[in-house]
């Protein structure tokens, strides 16, 4: 018992105000820099395909697309180990076990590094087939391959940079993870266009704004690593970085492995959705791509929203309060429906407009504009589905989403696309219409899910299952 006492009286940075008369103070302190963060994490994409629609051929954008596709699938590991992390360290923070929380992060950004040494030496030889399998033409494949060779160097630091973020959110530290990406996003521009151009550097055309994306993504892992290391963030020491041991690898992998399934079956899916889209043709996956980077604008708010949710539930759980943690994603999915509803109305009204600034090709911008008008639909469940998964792993469950997602994805996703576009040849708008119903029934398995409660009693569980490994 000793060595436990000393664990949780180990000093750390303030914890969050869960007072209930403080609560919404303490939810805006959370959600607003995440929701900054976010809708500045995905401008750094945004700004990319906005840049290679400047250029002014189909082929670049399309290239940029199944590119963007092999990048989503490299996400999935760090997706999951930095919500493994993240949960461990709200709840242990929660209730004030610091050094607990320092051995798990420690731990799962020496995993990250590795991992992403791995895949950048696994994918690199294979780019091309890459490209190809996700059905290039062969002039999209010989502009792809090098662009996504380049692309993969981002892996070595913006994949870990995903877990170290997700940790520090946890903490409580929403405003270092916005203040990062924003600096990547100031750099990745610049960089981007200089190299695109030609502007006082190289023109490298294309291949520019992939490295943009690489220098901006190394400068932002120094910048979040300094933050872990620092006293007044989770206070890192080196030797964090090396507590490899059963109970802390067992502990990461109980809840990484749930939620590495989840991304798994979601990138598989992603994949075969994306294969399904480009046999439609390269017009239609140009403007596919091109509504996608504005949803992706508007949808980071509620994902934002949704981390605050993790946040707070996983430091509610630890503190032992459960109530506060159902006020709390109450009052988000409240902030998060006036949100989407007034970004749908915006979409509605300017659909067209919004696709004009990519400048693409006539055809492009029209498709375009009327899938951003059909994605006001799924905004709203979209919302809900992110904020109650981020509320149920912050809680530790990262089972529920797994489920939920993958009965929904194969039903209405797949089987929506197929349905409409294959059969009913119903286009663009076919895709679009199966991926609102996928949220829609997302949103409604997991509503169900975090109204059981079942979640409030699984951080107990888990101690229960891994501390005695480390009181031996």
């Amino acid at each position: 018992m000793q060595k436990q006492n000393k664990d949780i009286n180990i000093p750390g940075p303030k914890r969050l105000n869960l007072e209930l008369r403080d609560l919404n103070k303490t939810l805006a302190a959370l959600a607003l820099p995440s929701i900054v963060e976010n809708s500045l994490y995905s401008l750094v994409f945004f700004s990319d395909t906005l840049i290679v629609g400047w250029l002014r051929n189909e082929d670049y954008l399309a290239a940029a697309a199944l590119a963007g596709i092999m990048m989503f699938l490299f996400n999935a590991p760090f997706i999951a180990l930095s919500l493994s992390a993240t949960s461990i360290v709200s709840r242990s923070w929660g209730e004030a076990a610091y050094e607990t929380a320092r051995k798990h992060a420690g731990c799962a950004m020496t995993i990250g590094f590795v991992l992403a040494v791995l895949l950048l030496a696994a994918g690199l030889p294979f780019a091309r087939q890459i490209i190809v399998f996700f059905g290039a033409s062969e002039q999209v494949a010989g502009v792809g391959e090098h662009y996504l060779q380049i692309l993969l160097f981002s892996c070595l630091g913006g994949l870990p940079m995903m877990v170290s973020n997700g940790m520090l959110r946890g903490m409580g530290n929403t405003y270092g993870p916005m203040l990062i990406t924003a600096v990547m996003n100031v750099i990745n521009i610049i960089v981007s266009i200089m190299l695109a151009f030609g502007i006082f550097a190289p023109k490298l055309g294309f291949y520019g704004v992939a490295w943009g994306t690489v220098i901006a993504r190394s400068v932002g892992v120094f910048l979040s690593m300094a933050l872990l290391i620092r006293q007044t963030g989770l206070g890192l020491r080196w030797r964090h970085f090396w507590m490899l041991k059963k109970n802390v690898l067992g502990r990461i992998w109980y809840l990484a492995m749930p939620a590495l399934a989840e991304r798994g079956l979601g990138s598989l899916s992603y994949m075969l959705f994306m294969k399904m889209v480009a046999h439609l043709g390269m017009t239609l996956l140009a403007a596919h791509n091109v509504a996608m980077q504005v949803e992706a604008i508007a949808f980071m708010p509620a994902w934002g929203l949704g981390l605050a949710a993790t946040t707070i539930t996983g430091q509610s759980i630890g503190a032992g309060r459960k109530r506060i943690a159902k006020i709390a994603v109450r009052r988000i999915l409240i902030a998060a429906g006036i949100l989407t509803v007034t970004i749908g109305i915006f979409f509605v009204s300017f659909g067209p407009q919004i696709a004009s600034i990519f400048k693409a090709t006539e055809q492009v911008v029209q498709l375009a504009g009327f899938a951003i008008r059909l994605a006001a639909l799924e905004l709203p469940f979209l919302a809900v589905t992110f904020i109650f998964i981020g509320a149920l792993r912050g809680a530790g469950d990262t089972k529920s989403p797994l489920y939920v997602s993958t009965v929904s994805t194969a039903m209405f996703r797949l089987g929506g696309v197929y349905l409409l576009c294959y059969v009913f040849g119903l286009g663009l708008a076919g895709v679009w219409l199966a991926t609102a119903a996928d949220w829609a029934a997302r949103s409604l398995g997991l509503g169900w899910v975090f109204k059981r409660e079942a979640w409030a009693l699984l951080h107990q569980k888990e101690k229960a299952r891994f501390e005695p490994l480390r009181k031996r």
